[in-house]
């Protein structure tokens, strides 16, 4: 039997970037994946739809740039589309091959079950890991709706080679609206059904009230506090309002969440806790067996292929004994067009809790690089309480980016009365903080 420092089984974001941390830390590692480097983000979530988002973007620019003196006229050829798509992933991939390879790692394909503590089978061999790290992923939610097998996943939608000249999303989460905003700039007539009274429920309610009305402009037709009852074929059966009704579109999505992946791995074997959310783990994200650690989607708590990296570092300064005390606040973005970012708390979060809280708010519009860039839809949201930034909320040009500064001023507890006092070069969009 092969023995090794690390075993980690998953090669997604994760996955892979432990390995690479592990091996540079002098941990003799074993990466096992079942189907490719990447795992969902680089396959069929985060990079395919941002190299899809690029294309709309570039559509976008050319629809808005008549004010400025140009004159565009564009073409979507969707087939080269998909293969700039395909050939970012590749590349992407092979990268991703070749940094393991350099580093020492050892990679193994097939499916990996633990037959005994720090013991894991794959390919009928044997493996033993001082440490065992689980990575092993998310998938889409399915089997609520009845006749959802009908339906596309977030997977699907995305190896479409044509597209449908309509197209129904069920869930107006972060999925649902990045796919919408894409294929609605490719011509495609989009219809969303969310089952909330608002879209993407997590993020703060204004910011999403602000997205569903660039969403309208875009001729998406937007359906909240809407049940879907049954797909049959190419039709959705509904309820809203209390009446139901039925439509047809060539394409269904379904995109209504994700549940980890924590079936035929072994866990019930050797003992480890979990529920329904995922894999039950510690601040270190230790399983109740020792030695033995869940990171990414798998635990369930937060589902970010960067908190997927972040958690990875946790456990290898944790097996070499490093604490730190800090616990860093985690970003997250929505690549809709214009970009949604968020950190901390919403205000509903703060009114619920009864806080006493001040917003500060600046428009895009109102800054000169973003009239002069003709970015001005959107607006920067900072949430204070006692002098102090809990939560922030972008909704603009470039805000994946801008969240950053953001983080960085509220890890570091920086008193908002003093960002006034910082020096911003002129003209930026950093001066929306200011």
């Amino acid at each position: 039997m092969k023995e090794y420092d690390i075993i980690i089984i998953g090669a997604g974001p994760g996955g892979y970037q432990t390995a690479l941390d592990a091996s540079a830390r002098g941990f003799s590692t074993l990466l096992i994946e079942k189907e490719k480097l990447g795992g969902t983000c680089l396959n069929c979530g985060c990079i395919p739809t941002k190299a899809y988002n690029a294309i709309a973007h570039f559509i976008q620019s050319a629809q808005s740039v008549s004010e400025m003196g140009i004159s565009v006229n564009y073409n979507l050829d969707f087939s080269k589309a998909l293969e700039y798509k395909n050939n970012v992933v590749s590349e992407l991939i092979k990268g991703i091959d070749f940094m393991l390879k350099k580093a020492g790692v050892e990679v193994i394909y097939g499916n990996a079950t633990l037959e005994k503590p720090n013991i894991t089978r794959v390919n009928g061999e044997e493996y033993y890991g001082k440490y065992i790290i689980l990575a092993t992923g998310s998938r889409n939610l399915a089997g609520i709706i009845k006749g959802d097998d009908k339906a596309l996943n977030s997977t699907d939608i995305l190896a479409l080679d044509k597209l449908p000249e309509s197209l129904s999303i069920i869930g107006g989460g972060v999925i649902g609206v990045e796919i919408a905003t894409i294929f609605a700039f490719f011509g495609v007539k989009v219809t969303i059904f969310e089952a909330m009274d608002s879209l993407i429920p997590q993020a703060d309610k204004e910011i999403a009230r602000r997205l569903k009305s660039y969403l309208n402009k875009l001729g998406v037709v937007i359906n909240t506090n809407a049940k879907v009852l049954e797909i049959k074929d190419n039709s959705l059966i509904y309820e809203i309002k209390g009446e139901e009704k039925e439509e047809s579109f060539d394409k269904i999505l379904l995109a209504i969440g994700r549940r980890p992946n924590i079936e035929n791995i072994g866990l019930d074997e050797i003992g480890i806790s979990y529920t329904r959310r995922g894999i039950s783990v510690n601040d270190y994200f230790e399983t109740n067996l020792p030695n033995h650690f869940a990171i990414g989607d798998c635990n369930g708590k937060i589902m970010l292929a960067h908190y997927a990296e972040f958690s990875g570092k946790v456990v290898l300064d944790h097996i070499e004994h490093k604490y730190d005390s800090f616990v860093p606040l985690c970003p997250s973005a929505i690549f809709t067009i214009p970009e949604i970012a968020q950190i901390g708390l919403t205000e509903e979060e703060l009114k619920n809790e009864g806080t006493d809280y001040t917003v500060k708010k600046t428009m895009y519009r109102g800054l000169g690089k973003a009239l002069a860039m003709n970015e001005k839809e959107g607006f920067i949201k900072m949430l204070i309480v006692d002098d102090k930034i809990v939560g922030c909320h972008i909704i603009g040009y470039d805000a994946s980016t801008l969240i950053h500064e953001a983080m960085i001023l509220m890890n570091l507890n920086v008193d908002s009365s003093r960002i006034n006092d910082f020096i911003y070069a002129h003209p930026t969009l950093s001066e929306l903080f200011k």
